[in-house]
């Protein structure tokens, strides 16, 4: 039985598509190799949001080709669907898949005949929660940003078919679903929304637990936070990127609201939904970012409420509107004011992990240490350790905060009643 290990790098979206592709390998009578095990077949899924991650899916694939010269090596995914001829060319890769061909990969290496008929396998995830794949692809077309490249024109998956998926993952003792895409807020399937597909998909049975990865402004996050409010399995959490806090700058990358319009939806999750973890994206370094508009920023993530900072330098991206924008600020100044922005975040993460001390809190265990806690996110997506005996992957532990350790909650297991319990 051939084996094949699957490398993956970039947004979660990737990673729900790297259980596709994993499913699809053993479908086709290959095994998933151990960890450090040399596998016959090694798959780069890659990432081109950044060059850093296009530059690491090459170094991976010249690495997997020094330590096992005999193995298929397969790059795939975006960075192969925008520059398939320059990574080959670099990595001598014996496969460079696209987006479509990266899940019929078995069938383009031969000897397997394509793939078998009826409902393709479920996605096969090595971890307590589960990626569910909604969307794909956008419309948007950022100045700054390839995905519109990589992904192609947006498109959604039919509601029924994944609550199917969903009631598959939640038998196999997924207790958590997180919901992805490139572009989620502008799911629809027919007169589905989001919304509704949030609904649907909460009356799983079994499902403890749902979460949304990130969401655009201007799409529907008013109707997210307003269904999360009363939502019983909907986790407390929202990612909202901002990118920047310039209204000069959004406008200059094609952003579809002002600096305004981001601090009022941010005030009205956090009236709506108290307590709750927010989160943005931040790229430091944009064309025509001097220090006032930096300042911008750093002022509006100051003032609101955030618990979680993704923050990295602009790098240009081939084909993109800004690559060919001038007044771009050297990389040492735009990694300079990342830096900068990643403090700024460490402290509001911190600041925010203690305003749980002493309170209660719903903890999914994902994994047990060797101490015999269980370690795992809280709804807000917060990292939490529960003491006790008898922890096991799976589990959601109801509980209180006895202690902070940075960022981390120490949470000893109570019996607690539901409304004591911030959902």
């Amino acid at each position: 039985m051939p084996t094949v290990c699957v490398k993956t790098l970039g947004c979660r979206l990737n990673q729900a598509e790297t259980a596709r592709i994993k499913a699809g390998f053993v479908q086709a009578g290959y095994r998933l190799a151990a960890k450090d095990e040399p596998a016959d077949v090694c798959v780069i899924h890659t990432c081109t949001v950044t060059a850093a991650a296009r530059a690491e899916s090459a170094r991976l694939a010249r690495s997997a080709r020094r330590r096992r010269p005999d193995a298929c090596v397969i790059l795939a995914g975006c960075a192969a669907e925008v520059e398939p001829a320059a990574l080959r060319a670099e990595t001598g890769a014996d496969v460079v898949a696209g987006q479509a061909d990266k899940f019929r990969l078995p069938e383009l290496l031969g000897g397997t005949g394509p793939a078998p008929a009826g409902p393709a396998a479920v996605p096969l995830f090595e971890t307590t929660r589960a990626w569910l794949k909604a969307q794909d692809g956008c419309d948007f077309r950022c100045a700054y940003c390839i995905v519109p490249a990589a992904r192609g024109p947006a498109r959604s998956r039919p509601a029924a078919e994944l609550v199917a998926e969903a009631e598959q993952l939640t038998e196999r003792g997924h207790r958590e679903l997180v919901v992805t895409g490139a572009n989620l807020g502008c799911y629809a399937d027919g007169s589905t929304g989001l919304v509704d597909l949030l609904a649907r998909l909460e009356a799983v049975t079994g499902l403890a637990r749902l979460r949304i990865s990130s969401i655009e402004v201007s799409t529907v996050e008013r109707d997210v936070i307003s269904y999360m409010e009363t939502s019983g399995k909907l986790c407390r959490f929202l990612h909202l990127p901002l990118q920047t806090g310039s209204d000069r700058l959004l406008a200059a990358m094609g952003r579809r609201y002002t600096r305004a319009e981001y601090r009022a939806l941010v005030r009205f999750a956090a009236d709506r939904l108290p307590g709750a973890g927010i989160g943005t994206d931040l790229v430091t370094g944009l064309p025509g970012e001097d220090e006032a508009a930096f300042q911008d920023t750093v002022r509006l993530v100051e003032e609101l409420p955030f618990s979680n900072l993704h923050v990295f330098p602009y790098s240009p991206r081939p084909g993109t509107r800004a690559a060919a924008l001038p007044d771009r600020p050297a990389r040492e100044i735009a990694r300079e004011r990342a830096a900068r922005l990643t403090e700024l975040g460490r402290r509001k993460r911190a600041a925010f992990a203690r305003r749980f001390q002493g309170r209660a809190v719903e903890v999914l265990v994902e994994r047990v240490d060797s101490d015999g806690c269980g370690a795992g996110w809280t709804r807000e997506y917060l990292p939490a350790r529960v003491s006790g005996e008898g922890r096991a992957p799976g589990q959601v532990v109801e509980g209180l905060v006895r202690a902070v350790k940075e960022i981390r909650l120490c949470v000893e297991p109570a019996q607690l009643s539901t409304s004591n319990i911030e959902h």
